[in-house]
């Protein structure tokens, strides 16, 4: 199902920041520069409805906790995504098509859809405006159309969603004061459009004793992965084990789940960040830089390994902060950002947040990781169990993972999509990088926490089956890892941890098979992603690293499908037109100068006579008549300056150069005279009152 909403007058989502110091409420614009609604808010105005609906005794107070859910007992019965404008995937296909030229720049798309607004507060007592209460607005023009994907978890509550769906009337900010007026419909889809999504891309055929599944999660909205310290303004900048493998067991069952968990023979690694189809591991603390020392013209940055000794002879050293690297040592982030929300009083009558605890009310911000972003990671199970995992996950619909994912957040499409053979091969040697690619658990022999080399140590020697195993030159950081146990209702206990990316130098003089680390996790829960280890011979200790390579826009002949292009090109047009007649003007400079007693006599004419003709050359005859010599010569050089069909002609043939794409002009021919010289009297007019024409 879909929500269907159409603006029936201007709508300000309050995104909670400014533009720089024009705009000082602005809407709610993703990267591309298109205005969407959030789902929770859409959610929020949603519950007010049935709330009143409740209130009315349409709906009780059962149904009603069941439809929305409880906070930390009950999840709701549905889930929304954000409102995006209609024929949304259109439009995004069409600017990914130029990105990278200024065409389809954020400001430049959002104008399309949007326009300022500007408001003040009148002092009752004296009837004029309160100093300083001039605000201007951001808002998005009414008739646009958006669609939110609505997904029904309990089938039994769709009459009372379509219900409450058709109650909401206004959404946003200043819903009393004539924005936010909505109409919106709760519609089922086409069995057509409702095409169950695929997950599985691996046959039954290739899966062998012990196997690595491969999966990928392409984040549809932004995920929020609560970060242990619980600040709802951090996440994690990764996928953890533990979503993964609560999906599945939310697939399986909680029976099939328990039942193949009790072998301890499923393992599911966190999803890390990927770049071309790779999965990147965490950068090793280990490296560092020469201080402020940036990437070189080719995107280079030569970093020192600190595990092979710190001989970098009296120079200043800085950790270099690689968040993830992939085989190719190319550098890669993962891009989070800050959303700004409130909760409104639980009085009514109160038309906005407050921010008072005492009222319900909060202001309060969410950190996610950014949708568009494709993150890889690995599960490992026998062939029994992997084809119980492939059969439970080829039935699930609709995917959401993290936190707030019933409104807004945790839309993802999850494959497994390759499988490999997990054997062991024997690798015989005497010293080894030890690499941890996660978070690590380590347990000592009385059953506590303990992260340190010791504890390691021994872990790694029962492992390997050696005695002089030496850990060398350790670069160990540690972190907090807790939890909370959705079915028991429960935290986890907070204990520490090695943190991924921690690096140490194993040796033994006896020798030791390091193809008995390969595929292999130390420690506690690593069932949930923890204790992934990366077991590789010594390197140089110069290390190179790259930035990725930018792929800027092809400009080649396109084929459009949406009318984005062509509305960013007309828009173009007028401000170029804009451009030319001022620059035209300010040529002709020394013609005003001479003619400095007649300027706004001039003027005025001219005004008079292009409001009367509607054409350029019924314009020049009618100049041609004026009987006053010098009036007349400045009105014909103005005019001769600015041709309209010549401007029209000129700026059309280069931007289709440009952009290498066709456009179809909004304004005829009439209209762009009109256009021009709307343009060229009002430059005339600003230029006459700043004293240009008498100088």
């Amino acid at each position: 199902m879909k929500i269907k909403i159409k603006l029936l007058s201007d709508l300000c989502t309050a995104s909670g920041e400014t533009h720089n110091s024009l705009i000082d409420l602005d809407v709610v614009y993703d990267e591309y520069g298109l205005p969407y609604i959030p789902a929770k808010r859409l959610k929020g105005c949603i519950r007010e409805a049935a709330l009143e609906m409740q209130e009315l005794g349409l709906v009780t107070e059962t149904q009603f906790g069941q439809m929305f859910g409880q906070s930390g007992s009950q999840k709701s019965a549905f889930c929304l995504s954000n409102a995006y404008i209609e024929g949304y995937n259109n439009i995004v296909s069409d600017l990914n098509k130029f990105q990278g030229t200024e065409l389809v720049s954020q400001q430049n798309v959002l104008e399309q859809y949007t326009y300022t607004r500007t408001q003040t507060a009148i002092e009752y007592e004296t009837g004029v405006a309160d100093k300083n209460s001039l605000r201007t607005i951001r808002v998005v023009k009414k008739g646009i159309v958006f669609e939110a994907e609505c997904s029904l978890i309990k089938p039994e509550f769709q009459k009372m969603l379509e219900n409450a769906v058709s109650i909401v009337k206004h959404i946003g900010v200043s819903r009393t004061r004539g924005l936010g007026l909505v109409n919106m419909e709760l519609i089922a889809l086409d069995s057509r459009e409702n095409i169950e999504k695929e997950h599985v891309f691996v046959k039954k055929e290739a899966l062998k004793e012990q196997n690595q599944l491969h999966y990928t999660i392409y984040l549809k909205s932004p995920v929020i992965c609560k970060s242990e310290q619980g600040n709802q303004a951090e996440t994690k900048d990764y996928i953890a084990g533990n979503k993964v493998l609560g999906l599945i067991a939310g697939a399986l069952g909680s029976a099939s789940y328990q039942e193949m968990m009790s072998k301890e023979d499923v393992i599911v690694t966190n999803a890390y960040i990927c770049m071309d189809g790779e999965r990147c591991i965490p950068g090793r603390i280990s490296l560092q830089k020469e201080k402020d020392q940036p990437y070189n013209e080719k995107g280079e940055l030569m970093l020192e390994d600190m595990l092979y000794g710190p001989d970098v002879q009296d120079r200043q050293m800085a950790p270099a902060g690689i968040d993830y690297l992939d085989k190719k040592n190319r550098v890669a982030a993962v891009d989070t950002q800050i959303s700004y929300h409130h909760q409104r009083p639980q009085d009514k009558s109160i038309g906005h947040a407050t921010g008072n605890a005492e009222d319900g009310s909060s202001f309060y911000q969410l950190c996610s990781i950014s949708a568009g972003q494709t993150f890889g990671g690995y599960i490992y199970a026998n062939r029994q169990n992997a084809e119980r995992i492939l059969e439970a996950v080829k039935k699930l619909g609709d995917i959401r993972m993290g936190y707030g994912r019933s409104s807004e957040f945790g839309a993802v499409d999850f494959q497994i999509d390759s499988v490999q053979k997990v054997e062991e091969k024997e690798k015989r040697i005497k010293e080894a990088v030890l690499t941890f690619v996660s978070d690590t658990i380590l347990y000592n022999e009385y059953g506590m926490a303990a992260a340190g080399t010791d504890t390691l140590k021994k872990y790694l020697e029962e492992m390997l089956d050696i005695t002089d195993l030496e850990i060398r030159n350790p670069f160990l950081q540690y972190t907090t890892i807790g939890g909370y146990n959705v079915t028991w209702k429960q935290r986890k206990p907070i204990i520490q941890g090695i943190e991924k990316g921690s690096v140490v130098l194993l040796y033994s003089e006896t020798g030791f098979d390091a193809g008995q680390l390969e595929h292999t996790f130390i420690g506690e829960r690593v069932a949930e992603g923890y204790g992934e280890i990366e077991v590789d011979k010594p390197e140089e200790k110069q290390v190179v690293v790259y930035k990725p390579e930018l792929h800027s826009g092809e400009h080649q002949q396109k084929e459009l499908i949406s009318d984005i292009i062509n509305q960013l090109l007309n828009a173009e047009f007028e401000r170029q037109m804009n451009d030319r007649i001022r620059t035209k003007l300010t040529e002709s400079g020394k013609t005003l100068t001479k003619n400095a007693d007649v300027l706004n006599a001039a003027v005025s004419k001219l005004r008079v006579m292009v409001k009367a003709e509607k054409n350029y050359e019924n314009l020049i005859a009618e100049i041609e008549g004026i009987e006053d010599t010098k009036k007349r010569e400045l009105c014909r050089s103005i005019v001769k300056a600015v041709n309209p069909k010549t401007l029209t002609e000129q700026i059309c043939r280069q931007l289709e150069e440009k952009y290498d794409v066709g456009f179809e002009l909004r304004w005829n021919e009439n209209e762009c005279y009109r256009m021009a010289y709307r343009n060229c009297i009002t430059e005339l007019k600003y230029l006459t009152k700043m004293g240009k024409g008498e100088q």
